[in-house]
């Protein structure tokens, strides 16, 4: 069995939010229906965008198309090409979870998650480094995709979501579900972080727990969709 969600790191689903894994070749891509935006899951296969992607450029070449096959995508926002990948309006690709944590970042259909929309990202985020590739001997993986910032005022420390997210320390602060703000601190600041303001680090649930309610609220009639 695959691991847990791709965007929350939780191992579990629940029948209201199933855990859905891809169906592509060699793709290790499991995300829960809220998490990713799934408006209906399908009774049968299901392909994450990336593989949809690619299914499609094969199908119109075996159709007497000449469509180039692209690259190995890569997240416009890290250095990384694994895992949950959405389209951008730039064409690219950028992960779910980068793309919540850029504050900046949003989405053009809020109940499919896509495009993601990086217009309004600020070029000083690119050309900040994330110092965890840094402190890993990687200057140039350093040098690319979009920085969020630490969240502890006065910390000028950048760090890519999906580095922080590998190291635990993206956080989550505020007053329940319907009110939780998303963050992250450098590993410096993450351990006080943590013990005044945090709920936790964020890896399972509650991140979870907070999509799947957006996702149910601002569509009224998926639950119509899925269960009628």
């Amino acid at each position: 069995m695959l691991g847990g969600c791709c965007v929350c790191a939780d191992e579990n689903g629940w029948e209201a939010n199933p855990l859905v894994y891809c169906d592509g070749p060699n793709c290790e891509v499991a995300v829960h229906q809220g998490c990713y935006g799934i408006i209906e899951v399908p009774e049968g296969e299901w392909y994450c965008a990336k593989c949809t992607d690619i299914i499609q450029r094969f199908r119109q070449n075996v159709n007497g198309g000449n469509v180039e096959m692209p690259e190995p995508p890569r997240c416009e926002l890290c250095p990384f090409g694994h895992g949950a990948l959405k389209r951008t309006d730039t064409h690219g690709w950028a992960h779910v979870i980068c793309a919540l944590y850029i504050p900046e970042v949003r989405f053009g259909d809020v109940h499919s998650m896509d495009p993601v929309i990086l217009s309004d990202v600020p070029i000083e985020r690119f050309q900040h480094p994330c110092y965890i590739c840094e402190e890993r001997g990687d200057d140039k993986q350093a040098q690319q995709g979009a920085c969020m910032s630490c969240n502890k005022p006065g910390c000028k420390k950048g760090f890519h979501v999906t580095c922080a997210q590998a190291e635990g320390l993206l956080c989550e602060e505020g007053g329940g579900s319907k009110n939780v703000k998303y963050c992250g601190y450098c590993v410096n600041h993450a351990k006080k972080a943590v013990s005044t303001f945090c709920f936790g680090r964020l890896s399972n649930a509650s991140l979870c727990t907070f999509l799947t309610e957006l996702f149910f609220s601002l569509f009224p009639f998926v639950r119509f969709l899925l269960f009628s």
